[in-house]
């Protein structure tokens, strides 16, 4: 942890922020520390730290140091005990990445002689001004394109502030408890057990957030089928792994009053059921990689696929099937987020 405060120190001596406006940030940090205590107060035997990054950086490492202790350990990935220390390294470099990048994320630990607080310790670095500063920035925060390609929404279909920055925590949240009430990604010598492991932790994270935000509204209002049409546009950004439609939809297929009247531990097990519902093999998580990529060349954004994972996925074959589904739900969503073709 020494070493990377001192990377931390240096990153953030060279960094420069753009906060937002006084009142919105007041606004969206109000929000952030009201969702923290509900999680705080409904599961009493999690700490939850939130991290911002940007100017806070040294500060926020500082803070992880103190609450982690000496020997703390990942409770995100199975592992042997001789392991822990390269483990926890790789851990912290993540977050130290995530916080430069003023990225969102979650990582579940169990800390070492923690001085008052629980020690299972779920930290959160999400910064609110970067992510929910305004419309266009939590539109694109999510869907990674081009700005003039994110202004061209119109404001009715693009995702508004507070209703993201909930949506995120509530993401980020749903994994950290799955790490602590459903078990660490397990243990395997299969190159894209990570990968596979993701892509089905996103879909019950997905289907948690949007659950909980149809919670609080008490029906499925734009916001909800906005995330559904950017989730489906997961392609034109190469990033199959976010590709949730289909856990999306089994909480559209919920009745809304089911949905009101359950508490978010019934959301929860509710979205960890869809996830465990929409489990596929290893192998077909591998053939739907290949799909994918097949499905990124015929949208015109295969140069975004990185050399590496075209190497690791060669001789894979594609379902011709999958491609033209990918293909044709993909392309519908973009009809429905704006008529132009994409230009980058």
């Amino acid at each position: 942890m020494l070493f990377l405060f001192t990377v931390a120190m240096s990153i953030a001596a060279n960094s420069q922020s753009t906060p937002g406006t006084d009142d919105k940030s007041n606004t969206l940090d109000s929000l952030l520390n009201e969702k923290l205590e509900f999680y705080r107060h409904l599961y009493p035997d999690i700490s939850f730290l939130i991290l911002k990054g940007g100017d806070e950086l040294v500060a926020d490492m500082m803070a992880l140091d103190l609450a982690l202790g000496h020997q703390p350990s990942s409770m995100d990935y199975a592992h042997p005990q001789k392991l822990r220390e390269d483990l926890m390294l790789a851990c912290a470099n993540r977050i130290v990445y995530m916080l430069q990048y003023k990225m969102p994320s979650a990582s579940l630990f169990k800390a070492d002689a923690p001085l008052g607080w629980q020690e299972n310790l779920c930290v959160l670095t999400i910064n609110p001004d970067e992510i929910a500063a305004d419309s266009i920035s939590a539109t694109r925060n999510l869907l990674d394109l081009p700005e003039d390609f994110i202004q061209k929404i119109s404001d009715d279909l693009r995702l508004q502030p507070t209703d993201y920055l909930e949506f995120v925590i509530d993401h980020e949240v749903y994994h950290c408890l799955q790490s602590m009430y459903v078990g660490p990604q397990t243990m395997s010598q299969k190159e894209f057990w990570g990968d596979y492991d993701s892509f089905l932790n996103e879909q019950g994270a997905d289907a948690y957030a949007l659950g909980m935000h149809i919670n609080t509204r008490l029906e499925v209002p734009s916001f909800a089928k906005n995330i559904l049409r950017i989730r489906g546009m997961s392609l034109y950004t190469a990033d199959p792994d976010h590709l949730t439609c289909k856990a999306l939809q089994q909480i559209f297929k919920v009745p809304v009053e089911d949905i009101a009247e359950m508490n978010a531990k019934d959301i929860f097990d509710t979205a960890h059921q869809i996830q465990e519902r929409l489990t596929i093999s290893y192998d077909e998580y591998i053939q739907y990689l290949a799909s994918s990529i097949q499905a990124m060349k015929v949208l015109g954004v295969e140069d975004l696929v990185s050399d590496e994972l075209r190497s690791r996925i060669k001789g894979v074959q594609s379902d011709p099937a999958q491609v033209k589904e990918l293909v044709t739900n993909t392309r519908r969503y973009l009809s429905e987020l704006s008529c132009d073709e994409i230009e980058r």
